[in-house]
C-alpha cells in the first residue's frame, strides 16, 4: 500500500494516471486465476501457451457476449413496440378523460344554475309568505 519516498517522487504525469486506474484483484478474481493456473500447470513454464489458452477462452466469452447482446437487442425491440402500443392506448384514454371532463364541467355549470334558480325561488317564496 505505502510507496517508499524515493519512488513516490519519480511518478510522472502519464504514469500517475496508470497508477490511479490500477485495481487490485478481489478475492473471487484471485481464486478464479488460481483455479485456472492449477488447470494449466505449464503456465509458469510456458507463458506463451498459457496466454494462447486465455485468448481462446476470451474469444469464446466474446462470442457468447455478442450473442447475448443480439438476443437482448431483439427483446429491446419487442419491448419498444409494446411501449409504443401502450403510449397509443394512453393517448386514447387521455382523449376519453378529456371528453368526460368537459361533460362533467357542463353538468356542474347546469347544477350551479339550478342551485341559483332554486335559491331565487326559495327567496321569492319566503318574500311572498312575508307579504
Amino acid at each position: 500500500e505505502s510507496v517508499p519516498s524515493g519512488e513516490n517522487q519519480s511518478v510522472a504525469g502519464g504514469d500517475e494516471e496508470a497508477v490511479d486506474e490500477y485495481q487490485e484483484l478481489n478475492a473471487k478474481e484471485e481464486q478464479d486465476i488460481e483455479i485456472m493456473m492449477e488447470g494449466c500447470e505449464y503456465a509458469i513454464s510456458n507463458a506463451e501457451a498459457f496466454a494462447e489458452k486465455l485468448l481462446r477462452e476470451l474469444q469464446v466469452l466474446d462470442g457468447a457476449n455478442i450473442q447475448s447482446i443480439m438476443a437482448s437487442e431483439k427483446q429491446v425491440n419487442i419491448l419498444m413496440k409494446l411501449l409504443d402500443e401502450a403510449l397509443k392506448e394512453v393517448d386514447q384514454i387521455e382523449l376519453k378523460l378529456s371528453s368526460y371532463e368537459e361533460m362533467l364541467q357542463s353538468v356542474k355549470e347546469q347544477m350551479d344554475q339550478i342551485s341559483e334558480s332554486n335559491h331565487l325561488i326559495h327567496l321569492s317564496n319566503t318574500n311572498n309568505v312575508k307579504l
